[in-house]
């Protein structure tokens, strides 16, 4: 409890002239607005003793009516917004992923759209970036932002993966919010990790990014955005990439 709540406890008659303005203190909580009515409500008993014992108070006594009437509408104000925060945690969308790609123009498009998600429902965004193991045939020239430009078996991993991290941590600090937050970076066969790790954080709802494609390139490679949502265990929201 504040020391602001506090004093407002132990002497209400000092700062407040009626009930109602307990209601409008927005430094109060409800607990404590609750402390102030029934502090108020004794002091009124204490006046009426006072009266009856024909000795002098200090203070008027609040009106029965009004501190009766304030305690109810606190009441109904608390029973409100519990509704509310019940509607809120079950939200559908609550757990949100976020497919991102060696691209960091396109990550920031799809992670402002699943930050606004999660500070909507109070939910928590996950962070994905997959290293694959090898590339395939013509994809390789196809494969776009979603993996690297050379075979990782002539990088060394472990520094790609240490970078990927960064980058997620960048892009975390610069949503700006205070969105709960989980980095993850994994390496292995893009849809199968995608689909893995949605398991693993019981995803709600799967953001991907759709990087601007030729119609050759997609030809010779199918999308992995679609391989995903055919294989996902959860519907899967596709950001497309600015013009």
């Amino acid at each position: 409890m504040t020391r602001y709540a506090k004093t407002r406890i132990a002497n209400p008659s000092r700062y407040f002239r009626a009930p109602d303005r307990v209601l409008s203190d927005d430094r109060l909580s409800h607990d404590d607005k609750e402390n102030v009515l029934r502090s108020m409500a004794l002091d009124a008993e204490q006046m009426v003793d006072s009266s009856s014992e024909g000795m002098a108070g200090a203070n008027s006594a609040y009106n029965a009516k009004d501190l009766q009437s304030a305690l109810i509408e606190l009441e109904r104000t608390k029973r409100s917004e519990a509704v509310d925060d019940s509607g809120r945690q079950s939200a559908r969308f609550q757990r949100i992923m976020v497919v991102t790609t060696a691209n960091q123009d396109l990550n920031r498009e799809i992670a402002d759209v699943a930050f606004d998600m999660a500070e909507v429902v109070d939910g928590k965004v996950f962070l994905l970036n997959v290293v694959p193991l090898t590339f395939e045939g013509a994809g390789l020239a196809a494969a776009g932002p979603m993996v690297a430009a050379v075979p990782l078996d002539a990088l060394d991993t472990t520094k790609i993966i240490q970078d990927r991290n960064e980058q997620l941590t960048e892009l975390a600090f610069e949503s700006g919010t205070n969105v709960e937050t989980e980095i993850e970076v994994r390496s292995g066969q893009i849809e199968q990790v995608i689909v893995a790790y949605a398991d693993d954080c019981d995803a709600d709802v799967i953001v991907v990014g759709s990087p601007n494609r030729s119609w050759l390139e997609a030809l010779f490679d199918p999308s992995i955005v679609r391989r995903v949502t055919n294989l996902a265990p959860c519907p899967v929201l596709v950001v497309p990439e600015p013009v």
